[in-house]
């Protein structure tokens, strides 16, 4: 059975409804993009091979008819299904529940049909799971104490509030303030909302009795036994630090090869601008960089590795410009105008990383965090187990058959 995954604060759920407090990538739209390779790009990349696959299983169901199964479709189609589905902390769960919500979701009969036996069964298994624990958790929340009400949610999230430093507390009232809402407003407003009281509720729930609970379990033996097996994960790689000024063609140009052309002269008399005085560098970043990183930190990006891979984990670079960063071989140097797809580069080299063995005394408290996550996920998934008990729908095995007598020695 597979329950929600525990993550973050019992209530950041709370504080994070209706506030989208955006962190800022090193550089963003397209016109102050940053050499960086997007997740997107790398999985387009990465799904070309499957292509001529998937459009193959298009033109085939272009040729079916793709309406929505009627409820009698899918009582034939799921005529397996027991009733009851399962039991939920000793109440019965019927099929007409199960049949309701696969109609709501407009799947057409031929997909259903063309699933196959075995793995239709498996999904419906994880469909009633989906269905049934919410039920389950919101129970448990309230057997708990933790009942879902607008109190319930003020009070929780005042506490969690007057706990949070006093530089998020002020991130959270800008944003609010650029919604135009006070704190206050947004507490009422927010207590409001049901779903987030029951989301809230069990969310507390989880974490009392198993997240907590867990963590007392964790001992500075099992953390560090953790860090020895896992050492690669807690080594930062080789990397370099480096500084760019961007020069992008201009988009409303119409002639792309005049834009490029345009660009490469103005790369070209920034160069030469710090070949002369070195010093400029950082000047010429803010005031001439098509890249946010120019103004907001003379062009510094994260460091990043051989591969391109930023060692923060926040993206990659491209290899045009992950390759010209380590051809320098002194801090301070620069290299000549470097094209990518994003435009022309200078690139300065900031400092060289060597790798590096994170202490155990840094990480241990993420690594307990963790370990106690994960006792904490099987602990509840047992829980849930005892609560639901899903009735086999399983197909009948066949039996083998018997074998033959071997005829009696004459």
């Amino acid at each position: 059975m597979n329950a929600m995954k525990l993550t973050g604060k019992a209530l950041a759920l709370v504080f994070a409804a209706g506030i989208a407090v955006a962190a800022l990538s090193a550089c963003g739209d397209k016109k102050t993009e940053e050499p960086a390779q997007t997740t997107e790009t790398t999985a387009q990349t990465t799904a070309q091979p499957a292509q001529s696959d998937a459009k193959s299983a298009e033109d085939d169901y272009e040729t079916m008819d793709m309406k929505p199964a009627t409820e009698a479709e899918v009582l034939e189609i799921l005529s397996f299904l027991p009733d009851p589905v399962a039991t939920i902390d000793g109440e019965p769960m019927p099929r007409k529940e199960v049949i309701d919500e696969i109609v709501s979701q407009e799947i057409p009969a031929v997909i259903l049909k063309d699933i196959g036996d075995e793995r239709l069964r498996q999904a419906m298994k994880k469909q009633i799971s989906r269905m049934a624990e919410p039920k389950v958790m919101l129970k448990l929340a309230e057997k708990a104490g933790f009942k879902p009400s607008p109190e319930f949610i003020l009070k929780e999230m005042k506490e969690e509030f007057d706990g949070l430093p006093d530089d998020e507390k002020k991130e959270i009232e800008e944003a609010l303030k650029a919604r135009g809402l006070t704190l206050e407003e947004h507490m009422k407003e927010t207590s409001q909302n049901t779903e987030i009281q029951k989301a809230a509720a069990i969310s507390k729930y989880v974490h009392t009795e198993f997240l907590d609970k867990a963590k007392k379990d964790i001992s500075d033996d099992d953390v560090k036994k953790f860090y020895e097996e896992h050492i690669e994960d807690v080594t930062k790689p080789a990397g370099v630090t480096v500084a760019h000024i961007l020069i992008q063609p201009d988009e409303e140009e119409e002639d792309a090869d005049k834009a490029d052309a345009d660009a490469k002269v103005k790369i070209d008399a920034i160069y030469e601008e710090i070949l002369k005085d070195p010093s400029q560098f950082d000047k010429l970043a803010q005031e001439k960089s098509d890249c946010p990183s120019g103004k907001r930190d003379n062009g510094k990006l994260p460091a990043f590795g051989k591969d391109g891979m930023m060692l923060d984990g926040s993206g990659a670079m491209v290899q045009e410009f992950t390759d010209a960063a380590f051809t320098i071989e002194k801090e301070g140097q620069i290299t000549k105008p470097v094209k990518t797809r994003f435009g022309y580069h200078i690139i300065k080299l900031i400092e060289r990383n060597p790798e590096e063995v994170i202490p155990l005394e840094k990480v241990k408290d993420e690594i307990a965090e963790g370990l106690a996550a994960e006792q904490a996920q099987i602990n509840l998934n047992k829980k849930l187990d005892e609560v639901i008990k899903i009735n086999d729908f399983a197909p009948a095995k066949e039996e083998a058959p018997a074998a033959e007598e071997a005829p009696a020695a004459k």
